[in-house]
Parts: C-alpha cells; structure tokens; sequence
C-alpha cells in the first residue's frame, strides 16, 4: 500500500461532520441472557451499576414455568423500558419469584404451568404473605408477581381472570407517617463523633506515611524497633502485600496484628462507618450516592472540585449528574462536600493503586478468595453489593456521646431527613428551592414527608408543589433535554479561569474552539444563556424566534458563571410569581425554567460562586420586556 492510500484509509477510519464510522461486518448479537445452566435455566444480569450476578432455577420447583419466568425475569431485569438496572432491584425481584414458586409448588394442587394459574392461586399468595408483611411492602411484592406474570413471552396463555389482576392499577399505600429526622442536638452530636473519628484515622494514616518517608530518607534517624515497621510498611506502600505478624507464643501469623498493621497504611472495613455518615452530613446526599463516589475528579482554580455522581431515583435516563463542589479553606475540609471528597480521596489513594477501584472507595479486607490475592486484599467495598454490612448501628453504640442519648439508633435514612429538613428550613420552606440533591417529589416523599418538624410548620407550602403539574412540568423538561444527555451544556468555574484554556473550554461545552472563545467573551450572549447558533432555532425555521425563557430547553444555549446574576433574579421574580399564581400555571409557564436553573445550572457552581453572582444580580424585572403584558396570569 502506497503512504498516500494508508493516509487515505487513515482517514477514512475517522468520525467527523459528514463521515459516517466504520461498522462492523454484519449483525450485532447480543450473548443471550437466558441460557440452559448445569441442570437448570439461568439468567446473566449485568446492571447499569456494573454489577454482574447470575440467577439459577436450580432447586426450584414446578420446572415447567421455568422456562417461561425465566424470560420473564430477563425481560424484568433488561434496565430498559422502566426495567430493573441495579443489582438490588434485580435481587428483589428474585427473591418475590422465588417465594411465589415455592409457595405455588406447596400446594396440594400446585398449578403445572402458567396456563392453569388462578386468580384464586395469586390471592392465597397474597394472604399467606400479608401474615409477615405490613401494607406498603406487601403492596410492593404483589405488584412485582404482576409485573413478572405481565411479561411472560406469551400472555395469551394466561387465564382472562389473571389478565385482568395484570392490567388494574396496583397503587402502593404511602405511609403517612414516615421516619423523623433528629433534633438538632443530636444532629450536632452525630456529626462531632463523625469528624473525630475522621482526624484519628487521618492522622493514623498521615502517622504510617511519615514512618515510610524517614525510613526511605534516612533510616538511621530511626530506632531500630521503628525501622522493622517502617520496613514492612515500605514493602506495603510498594506492593500492597501485608506482611503476617508473628507472636512467638503462636505457630501461626496473627490475623489481628496483621490487621492491626495494614491500617497504618490502609482503611479497612472498620473505618466505613464514621466515613459515610460525615459523607451524608456534609453533603446531604443519600448513602447509596456516597458509596458510589467516583475517583476521577477536575479541579477548578483550587476552588472548587467537580465529580459526576449517581442519581439513582431519577431513574435510568438521568443516572449520572455532574456536580461542583466548594472545596472551601483547609480547615474546613468536613464542613463542605468539596473538601470531605478530597479528604477521602487522599485517604484511599494508596490502596486504589492495588484494587484498582473507579469508585473512590478502596479498602484492605486480607484473603484471597474472589480476585483478591491479584490485588493482595485491597477492594472496592460497593463493588459487588451497594448494600454492604457497614455495622453503622454498632458504631454508634461504641460512640459514648451517642450511647448516651436514651433511645438513640443510627440510621442514614434519618440522617438525610435530617439534612433536608436543616436546608429546607433554611429556605423558608419553599420546597423548589429546597431541592438540591433530590428532585422535589422524592425530597418530600422519601424524607420530609414524615418529619414532624416539617409537617409543623412547612406542610402547607410543601403539600403545594406535589400536584400533577410539577410531574407535567418534569416529564416536559426531560423530553426537551432527552437529545443533550438529559442536561443543559454547563461550563462550571470562573469565565477568566476558562479563558486561559478555551480549548478545554470547548470539550466542556460539546462545541468548537471559535465558538467558546466568543461565548467567554460574550459576544453570543442572550437574556439568559449564551447562543451557540442563533440561527439554527428548533423552534421555528431559520434564526431563532423564540422567547428567551425557551432558552433553557434549547440544544444551543451555553451556560457559564458569566450567567448566573441573570438566572438568579429570573429565579428571585418566578418565586415571586409562585406566591400569587395559580400553582397549576405557575407549574406550566415556569416549571421547565425552574427546573433547569436549580437542577442543571446551580449544581456545577461552588456556594461562594453563587453567592458572588448574588451580589451582581440585576433588579430590574424581566418577565414583562420576555412576555408581555402579564395581566393573564392571575385569575
């Protein structure tokens, strides 16, 4: 091949505007996820999380319906189409299917196949489960037995009266009662018993990292009962490999002095607990977003920290939401998110060497079985279960602070209630702005709803933002946003930092180099966001004759903090609006706006980037120069 026809075929092999990529010769098959196992159907599942587990029907009973439910579990379980993607989902699941057989197969008459299910079969189920379940739970796992029957292969084999239990509604009962969050005594103590824990275990670690340096700089500076620990912790810090600790008195290594030794370098499972609940304190995220905390991180100008973290409740299609942290002064590294996140990060970076962990997690378990000599015991801890055995319970019972409070028990739950009901309080209980870390719907439900505090005196406000028109106006926002990634193109830090690397600049923004350079200089600025191309519109025909406020559900706005005095007195004039209008309208003119400044737009700045933009924000009204005469929006 001549150099010009490689440089050609080089080429060739590239993406770019009008070159379609390579594609493989023929069909792309998928490997089955049903497949015959050692005696019995499985199925493969893999989450969207990345954790893998395969179920076996194996010691299952009525083997005629196996086939049939194990397509149906697959189908269940595929992550698509409001399936189940994570492997706790996925796990309850089988756990319903497994009870169902069982209890089907102890029956005097069990039914041979699906055809000769029963509605009777299903309401026996029922009754016999409603013996250990309360209410809501059972509600739960009768409507999973629906939807697992509802996605049989051929439903047509099912009986009309089992049909017809498919296609009702199965509405869940909502507890009305809920869990509280703590008082703010016991908040404060929860958090002091957190952070200490903290600083022991940093500077424990700090303490091995020190006797490492002296011994590889200058070992005679050492005792020589210094240097033999100091020379097995080099070998750790190399290797990863702890060492046995031997005890005269015993023939074999110590496991505990073993353990004892690899935390002056390492956490270990013990150090979990105080870790997550400072974690869910000062950032005020749920447990499961804390354990997934992802490794790779920017930074921005020593500021403030960026990571994309898992939003796992707003469903498949917004599952990943980049956010910026403050990191705020070094001695306020566990009073802000930013700060706790580098603080752990620095904690687990030797041992994320060995586990090689994406999540930013990393701690020393021993052993062997499960991939762990290739790692010489270092592992991802939420790796293969979100739902790891933290002892967060026990922990707190060894806190004396805590064990002294009559009645007290540890829950996350309660604590993220807690931090909700903190902030939302502070917002003056105005549930939309109170919404940063959850959407509103799940804020309320999932952790204000049973708050006593917050029933007292924020239950009317709160109770307003609930209606249909919110999900109307939610279901709308992630419709216009579907073709972006599910988010408006946000450009997080400080313009004059982005200036100094525009070309990072534009791969933040998904546009050209040209074209960020001009947005930072603001040059393609609108009422609210910059344009990328004015002359593109998806809402009508050539350049854009769209109102500004359709700004925000545009594929060519370009946010930056350049933006952000605008987007807070347009925010500071729709609350505004919220306490006169109709809620249903408020919900239907504003509601796709709000969503995007609060949920797409504020979380990729710091609180002290915020607070600036607050100082700069304009005060003149704008609604009335963008819509017209307003008189129509009051009845």
């Amino acid at each position: 091949m001549s150099g010009q026809d490689a440089v050609a075929g080089a080429l060739l092999k590239r993406t770019g505007p009008g070159r379609q990529t390579a594609q493989p010769g023929g069909l792309y098959e998928p490997a089955p996820r049903v497949r015959p196992g050692a005696g019995a159907m499985v199925v493969d599942f893999v989450g969207r999380d990345g954790r893998s587990k395969t179920y076996s029907f194996a010691g299952l009973p009525l083997p005629h319906w196996h086939a049939d439910l194990a397509g149906a579990f697959a189908v269940r379980t595929n992550g698509t189409d409001g399936g189940l993607s994570t492997l706790a989902g996925a796990n309850g699941s089988w756990g319903t299917l497994q009870r169902l057989m069982r209890f089907l197969g102890d029956l005097r008459r069990p039914p041979g196949d699906v055809s000769a299910l029963t509605s009777s079969h299903l309401e026996r189920f029922r009754l016999h489960r409603s013996e250990t379940l309360q209410p809501s739970p059972l509600a739960g796992e009768m409507r999973e037995v629906f939807r697992l029957l509802a996605r049989i292969d051929d439903t047509s084999r099912l009986r009309p009266d089992v049909i017809a239990l498919l296609t009702q509604a199965q509405p869940l009962p909502r507890s009305e009662s809920g869990v509280p969050g703590y008082d703010d005594a016991t908040h404060e103590a929860i958090l002091r018993c957190a952070r200490a824990d903290a600083v022991r275990i940093f500077q424990r670690l700090r303490e091995g990292e020190e006797l490492v340096r002296r011994f590889r700089d200058d070992p005679e500076s050492l005792s020589e009962t210094e240097r033999e620990v100091a020379g097995d912790l080099a070998v750790m810090a190399t290797t990863g490999w702890v060492p046995g600790v031997r005890i005269p008195s015993q023939r074999a290594p110590s496991s505990l002095m073993r353990a004892e030794l690899a935390r002056r370098l390492f956490l270990t499972p013990a150090d979990l607990p105080p870790l997550i609940v400072l974690g869910v304190l000062v950032s005020g995220w749920n447990g499961e977003t804390v354990k997934e905390l992802p490794a790779a991180h920017q930074i921005l100008e020593g500021k403030a920290v960026v990571i994309e973290i898992v939003k796992r409740r707003r469903g498949p299609q917004h599952w990943l939401e980049p956010v910026t942290l403050e990191i705020g002064k070094e001695t306020k590294r566990f009073s802000t998110a930013g700060g706790y996140y580098l603080f752990l990060h620095r904690l687990t970076e030797r041992s994320r060497q060995f586990s090689g962990s994406t999540r930013v997690w990393s701690v020393w378990v021993g052993g062997r079985r499960n991939g762990k000599e290739a790692t010489n015991g270092h592992v991802d801890p939420f790796a293969r279960v979100l739902g790891r055995q933290l002892n967060i319970k026990k922990w707190a019972r060894d806190q004396p602070e805590l064990a002294a409070i009559d009645g007290f028990e540890l829950s996350l739950n309660r604590l993220k209630t807690t931090e909700d009901r903190r902030y939302t309080r502070a917002t003056g209980g105005h549930l939309p702005s109170s919404a940063r870390t959850n959407t509103q719907d799940v804020l309320f439900n999932n952790y204000l709803r049973g708050d006593p505090v917050v029933q007292e005196w924020a239950e009317e406000v709160l109770g307003h933002s609930l209606e249909d028109a919110e999900a109307a106006a939610r279901a709308e926002h992630q419709r216009l946003l579907a073709g972006q990634g599910g988010h408006l193109r946000v450009l997080p830090g400080t313009v004059s930092a982005a200036r100094q690397s525009p070309e990072a600049a534009a791969r933040l923004l998904g546009t050209d180099v040209d074209t960020a350079q001009r947005v930072l200089a603001g040059e393609k600025d609108a009422a609210f966001v910059a344009c990328g191309n004015e002359r593109d519109s998806p809402f009508n025909e050539g350049a854009c004759q769209a109102s500004f406020l359709m700004c925000f559900a545009c594929r060519n706005a370009l946010s930056t903090q350049a933006h952000l005095p605008a987007q807070l007195a347009l925010l500071d004039e729709l609350a505004s609006l919220w306490e006169v209008m109709d809620r249903d309208l408020w919900w239907s003119r504003f509601g796709q706006v709000w969503l995007a400044v609060n949920e797409d737009i504020l979380p990729r700045f710091t609180a002290a980037e915020r607070a600036d933009a607050e100082q700069r924000k304009p005060t003149e009204t704008v609604l009335n120069l963008l819509e017209g005469p307003q008189e129509h929006l009051w009845d």
